[in-house]
């Protein structure tokens, strides 16, 4: 029997219906872009990723559903070699990819070398974490997918909620610069520029990196990235494991492995987007896809935080789950503080080099830290509840 024997056969088929959605909608997305280049000058490739993440979950809900309909066991994931093969598969495609024209990398044949460069390298993460935890706590694919899609899913809940948060910081800020000297003069000039923009994008960098330094934007910035975001982010990303638990409890292990898939899907769909920005220049897109692994390990820690939280709330400790929501909220808030951070530093660097190299400086070690303590937990917790549950075994 496996772990997903007891759920109904409604949820099966409401999956494969929702399948057949994303399948339409990925073939849309998919579709204008070839058709209508001109119209998507710039997005083509973040709108055809977008596709093919629309058309890749709307497959495997249509493969999960008809499964799970007829009752198939469903294989683990896990494999000793998994990983190697994805991080070979990254390498040679990351390699294939800085090698394209600079001119051709916004083109609609790129989308595939920047949607593995996305995906692949978080496959060999959690194949990694999988080995880790070992044979007997793997959790099977279509519950591995079943999270994926969850997590990806969620970024419907997200997105309107952070714009609407975004505008909120903006106005703090704007009665922040009111009640401070200069204040409305700033408020004007950030208004003037931005409505010039409006009809000629910036060309010049100084100006860009000087609206980066205005308190007005930093202080939204911070309130949106490193508050609003990680709070929104957190509460949607693993809400399907809350769905799932109706039917089974799976133990502190697992719940830690679907969690992380769960961070695994988020950070797909994000990162075709944000990754985008280095598109057009090789060196940068390699730079730009390389920092979204880290982001990627970090949502992957932060969901499998919480997927634990989720796995002592089915054992009644209730009060794990709010626990573990708010360490996953405060370090994702911690990561993105650190990017507001980066910016000042830059935008102060054109007033007082000594002061944004000190800003800047700090942010770089900051980052380090962060991104040692989350490879490390991402390492150390199966291999502690691998211990624990084990443990729990021998004695019992």
């Amino acid at each position: 029997m496996t772990d997903d024997a007891h759920m109904p056969q409604w949820v099966w088929a409401l999956g494969g219906l929702a399948g057949l959605g994303f399948i339409a909608l990925g073939g849309l997305l998919l579709f204008l872009p070839l058709i209508m280049l001109a119209a998507f000058e710039g997005v083509v490739v973040v709108v055809a990723g977008y596709g093919l993440i629309s058309l890749t979950i709307g497959l495997c809900l249509c493969g999960i559903g008809l499964r799970g309909w007829q009752s198939r066991s469903a294989r683990r994931f896990y494999s000793r070699w998994a990983w190697g093969v994805f991080l070979a598969l990254s390498l040679i495609i990351g390699a294939i990819g800085v090698s394209f024209p600079a001119e051709r990398q916004s083109g609609f044949l790129f989308t595939p070398f920047h949607f593995a460069l996305i995906t692949l390298p978080g496959l060999m993460l959690f194949s990694l974490v999988s080995l880790l935890a070992g044979s007997d706590a793997a959790i099977s694919v279509r519950r591995m997918l079943l999270a994926v899609i969850g997590g990806a899913s969620s970024i419907i809940l997200a997105l309107p909620v952070e714009f609407v948060g975004m505008m909120l910081s903006g106005l703090v800020g704007v009665v922040f610069a009111l009640l401070t000297p200069g204040g409305e003069a700033e408020i004007g000039r950030i208004m003037q520029l931005m409505m010039r923009w409006m009809e000629t994008p910036p060309s010049d960098e100084s100006e860009i990196v000087g609206l980066l330094g205005s308190p007005l934007v930093l202080i939204t910035l911070g309130l949106t990235l490193a508050v609003i975001t990680p709070i929104v982010e957190e509460f949607g990303k693993t809400l399907v494991m809350g769905f799932l638990g109706i039917w089974s409890r799976p133990s502190l292990l697992p719940s830690f492995l679907m969690g992380a898939a769960c961070g695994l899907g988020f950070a797909w769909f994000e990162g075709v987007g944000n990754g985008a920005l280095g598109l057009g220049a090789s060196s940068a897109w390699g730079i730009s896809v390389s920092m979204r692994f880290l982001a990627t390990a970090m949502h992957a820690l932060t969901s499998g935080i919480l997927g634990l939280g989720w796995g002592w709330f089915w054992r009644r400790r209730r009060w794990a789950l709010p626990l573990c929501y708010a360490v996953s909220v405060l370090l994702h808030g911690l990561w993105n503080l650190n990017v507001v951070l980066s910016l000042a530093g830059a935008a102060l660097s054109a007033t007082s080099e000594l002061m944004g190299t000190v800003i800047i400086t700090s942010g770089v070690l900051v980052q380090v830290t962060l991104t040692g303590m989350v490879l490390v937990a991402l390492v150390s917790i199966p291999l502690v509840l691998r211990r624990r549950e084990g443990a729990v075994l021998a004695t019992s």
